[in-house]
C-alpha cells in the first residue's frame, strides 16, 4: 500500500479564517499533491460547509483536533460533526493546563477513557495528541506512560508527534513502536538547531532520524502521516511543500 502524507491545517491557521479562504487554502493544498488533512482550528466554519468544501477538492478529513470543552460539555454535537465530516478519529491537541501534574494525568486518563469508550459505541476513536510535558516524570512514571497504561486501547489512541517526542528528549522511533496497534495518525515535523536553539523544520530538512521513523511507522500500521509546523521562519505553504516533495522522493504518494 502506498504511504499517504497529509497536511495537519494547524500549519496554515492564519490562511483558514473565513470559509472563503479555507477553500483558497485547501485548493492550495490539494495543487502540492496532498490528498488528505486534519481539521484543527476550524470549528469556527460551520461543519457541513467545511465537509462541502473538502468533498469538493476530494480531500479527506481524517482527523480533527477538537478542543477539550467541547468533549466535555457537548459530546453528542462532537459525534454528528464526526460524522458529516466522514472523519472517524476525534483528536485532543494537548493535554489542559489544569491536567498537567502527578494526579492530574489519571484524572484526565479516566475522564477520556470514559469518553473515548462512548465515542466508541458511536463508531468513532479518540486520539491524543503529545507535546514535550508528557516526558517529564511525575511519581516515577512519564506522563504518556500514564496515558497509555490506564486507558482502553480498543478507544484511547495517540497522535505522536515527532518533534515533540524529540523534544522530550525521548525517541520517536521506539515511541511509535512502544504504540502499536494505537497509532492510527502521526504527526511529521523535524527539529533543527539554530543559534543554540531548537527550531521546528520541513520533514527531512533536520536531525530527526527519518529512515528509522518512517520504518517503524512501516511496522506499526501507521494510515495517516499528517505533515505539520507549529512556528517557523518558512512561509507556511512553502513548508508543506518541501516537506511533502521530500517525502514523495522516499515513496509518498
Amino acid at each position: 500500500m502506498s504511504k499517504i502524507a497529509g497536511a495537519q491545517l494547524y500549519t496554515v491557521r492564519d490562511y483558514t479564517k473565513t470559509a472563503e479562504d479555507l477553500r483558497t487554502t485547501l485548493q492550495r493544498i490539494k495543487a502540492m499533491g496532498y490528498t488528505t488533512v486534519q481539521a484543527s482550528g476550524l470549528w469556527h466554519i460551520p461543519v457541513e460547509e467545511l465537509a462541502g468544501i473538502a468533498r469538493s477538492l476530494e480531500l479527506g478529513i481524517v482527523i480533527t483536533h477538537t478542543p477539550y470543552e467541547r468533549f466535555v460539555e457537548d459530546l453528542d454535537e462532537v459525534v454528528r460533526d464526526h460524522h458529516a465530516l466522514g472523519c472517524s478519529i476525534a483528536g485532543i491537541g494537548g493535554l489542559p493546563v489544569q491536567f498537567r501534574s502527578s494526579e492530574g494525568y489519571g484524572a484526565f486518563a479516566k475522564q477520556f477513557n470514559a469518553i473515548a469508550e462512548e465515542l466508541g459505541k458511536q463508531g468513532l476513536k479518540f486520539s491524543y495528541h503529545n507535546h514535550h510535558w508528557e516526558f517529564e516524570k511525575h511519581g516515577g512514571r512519564l506522563g504518556m506512560d500514564v496515558l497509555l497504561e490506564e486507558t482502553n486501547p480498543e478507544t484511547f489512541l495517540f497522535t505522536l508527534d515527532t518533534y515533540w517526542v524529540q523534544a522530550g528528549g525521548a525517541d520517536p522511533a521506539a515511541w511509535i513502536r512502544k504504540l502499536k496497534g494505537r497509532i492510527e495518525a502521526i504527526h511529521l515535523k523535524d527539529m533543527t538547531i539554530i543559534d543554540q536553539n531548537q527550531i521546528m523544520t520541513e520533514v527531512m530538512e533536520g536531525n530527526l532520524n527519518w529512515p528509522e521513523i518512517l520504518q517503524a511507522c512501516e511496522e506499526t500500521g501507521v494510515k495517516w502521516y499528517l505533515v505539520e509546523r507549529d512556528n517557523g521562519p518558512t512561509d507556511a505553504f512553502d513548508s508543506l511543500r518541501i516537506s511533502y516533495e521530500n517525502l514523495k522522493q522516499v515513496g509518498f504518494v
